[in-house]
């Protein structure tokens, strides 16, 4: 099959959806129904309520699995004057939820505290260590949040210790059970709960909600509280359809109404300088998530919970802290830039269809986000481990949409430490020993072929120059936030002549695009960012086939229609 410029392979998605019919009874265009229909949308009603997302929409808590005995714990220890721990993780679906139950249970007058591991010198979830100190101190019930499915042994420890166990969890569940008073985790095979895409943010949310009703007072948290579960969804890059779409939908609305309804959120938007300008799923995704999440991994995550939880009067306060995560976030950029050419330079003559690979230099903390980029540039499902401070490998994994990284792992669980995570990421450590083990069984057991390690461009529909208006453009805005499970439509113009002029220092292409070379002939601009490496044409004018999104442009209070190009091919 013939390539891209950029490699990539292209596909269009074909479906037998009554396009016209949608289209009247919607009152959208075809193009529009069709990228709805290849996303599986195809009943009215489903289809109102992805045009629409509504929190009314939600499903009721009490479907999951332990929910009635998790609110009835947490009542009975807030009544009781318990001590109430939140036991969280470091990235930012573990933040945003550590804080939104915080919020809740200290204005339900619950003696709440939290406690989240630091990651280089605890790891991920809960040790005994930790739960032997929550103990000392006088804990008597753990709210595990964003961990606490597999931590059989930890969570048996806190029971002997006379500490009770609730599991607010999100993570494929294994053969055992930890011994918790409950575990609401709608992954488990025998929990009826309809929808088992949630992250531990929307968990947490939904949690919050059910223990104001449970409790019979209004939750006064709720629009603040959605701010953060929508943080959460998209930066766990969970599925952003059903439940998530609307967490983050209905999320993302509050927060262009409202900036500073989290006060510490609105210090880092200050000095990101997105007070002014409107949020979306990059700026939640690709700018204020990585500054959570820098907390945990060059610092101590509790820097990022204490700016969300911060007052609107402690203004030096939350300054300060979101000048700190920035910095902090500024520090691992350029640390995994680092590492990650450094790693790519190692794996120039490898023949591994699997990478698993070991870096004595790399920070432990960015190994997720080194393999990722490993993972994008190569196509390879990769796991990326250093040198922990006991001498056990640990590290992270990222995969592709063809490899479940997950089971392939689970099937050598003899060889971890611990390990935990999903199809497309894991978390794992192990004894150096066993790292030569783990690449072989996973190379061998792999049964990839060399297409599966290209870039796969899924296209909605082609389109002809004279279809890419502003008209589209404002329908196609109506299916966002894109994301996993949503991606982002994408289109085809064949044959299309293009002025290019190249922006180097900024490594942006801007194109003049036409059906012929008629002086008369209709234009579209264009615009793309990170393709100017694959660009070669010796001449600024040059005929190609287009993959594009469509999307507005507003300059100088001019308002036109844009494709934003993904890729192209020179024909």
């Amino acid at each position: 099959m013939k390539k891209s410029d950029t490699g990539a392979r292209w596909i269009t998605r074909e479906t037998d959806a009554n396009l016209p019919l949608m289209a009247e009874t919607l009152g959208i265009s075809e193009t529009t129904a069709r990228v709805m229909a290849n996303r599986g949308i195809r009943s009215k009603k489903t289809a109102l309520s992805f045009l629409k997302p509504s929190i009314d929409d939600l499903l009721a808590f009490a479907q999951m699995k332990d929910a009635e005995a998790a609110l009835a714990r947490i009542k009975m220890a807030i009544e009781g004057g318990e001590k109430i721990t939140i036991f969280g993780d470091y990235d930012a679906d573990g933040i945003t939820s550590v804080t939104i139950l915080h919020k809740v249970l200290a204005r339900l007058g619950a003696d709440v505290s939290y406690y989240i591991p630091h990651r280089v010198q605890e790891g991920y979830g809960m040790n005994k260590t930790a739960v032997q100190t929550l103990a000392d101190t006088g804990t008597h019930l753990i709210i595990a949040v964003d961990n606490g499915i597999s931590a059989v042994e930890e969570i048996a420890l806190a029971a002997e210790l006379g500490i009770n166990t609730i599991i607010i969890d999100h993570h494929e569940v294994g053969e055992v059970l930890p011994p918790a008073v409950a575990i609401v985790d709608p992954k488990q095979s025998d929990c009826p709960y309809p929808f088992k895409e949630l992250c531990a943010g929307g968990l947490s949310y939904k949690l919050a909600a059910a223990l104001c009703e449970y409790m019979g007072v209004p939750f006064l948290e709720r629009d603040e509280a959605l701010v953060l579960a929508a943080i959460a969804t998209i930066c766990d890059i969970v599925p952003l359809v059903g439940e998530n779409r609307i967490l983050a939908n209905c999320g993302m609305i509050v927060l262009n109404s409202n900036k500073l309804i989290n006060p510490g959120l609105g210090s880092l938007l200050t000095i990101r300088g997105y007070l002014e300008k409107p949020i979306d799923t990059f700026t939640i995704g690709f700018v204020i998530g990585p500054c959570i999440n820098a907390a945990g991994r060059l610092d101590d995550a509790g820097a990022a919970v204490e700016l969300l939880l911060c007052d609107a009067d402690d203004v030096s306060v939350r300054m300060q802290t979101a000048h700190k995560l920035t910095e902090l976030n500024e520090q691992r950029k350029q640390l995994t830039a680092d590492s990650a050419d450094r790693i790519l330079a190692k794996l120039a003559d490898s023949t591994d269809k699997i990478y698993v690979i070991t870096d004595e230099e790399i920070h432990e903390s960015i190994a997720g986000i080194v393999a990722g980029r490993v993972r994008e540039a190569t196509g390879h499902p990769t796991i990326v481990l250093a040198r922990g401070d006991d001498g056990d490998m640990k590290g992270s994994g990222r995969s592709s949409p063809c490899y479940n990284m997950f089971d392939a792992l689970y099937a050598n669980r003899d060889l971890f430490t611990r390990f935990g995570g999903h199809a497309m990421a894991a978390g794992l450590s192990l004894p150096e020993e066993n790292v030569p083990l783990l690449r072989e069984a996973l190379n061998r057991d792999c049964t990839l072929i060399d297409d599966d390690f290209c870039t796969v461009v899924e296209i909605d529909a082609e389109l002809a120059l004279h279809d890419i208006t502003i008209k589209l453009a404002d329908e196609l805005a109506r299916l966002a936030p894109y994301g996993s499970g949503n991606k982002e439509p994408l289109f085809v113009a064949r044959g299309l002549f293009a002025n290019v002029r190249a922006i180097d220092e900024k490594n942006t292409l801007i194109f003049t695009f036409a059906d012929s070379t008629a002086a008369n002939a209709g234009r579209v601009k264009g615009i793309a960012f990170g393709l100017n490496e694959a660009y070669n044409a010796t001449e600024a004018a040059a005929r190609m086939d287009v993959v594009f999104g469509v999307e507005i442009n507003v300059f100088n209070g001019n308002v036109s229609v844009q494709m934003r190009v993904r890729d192209f091919m020179f024909v």
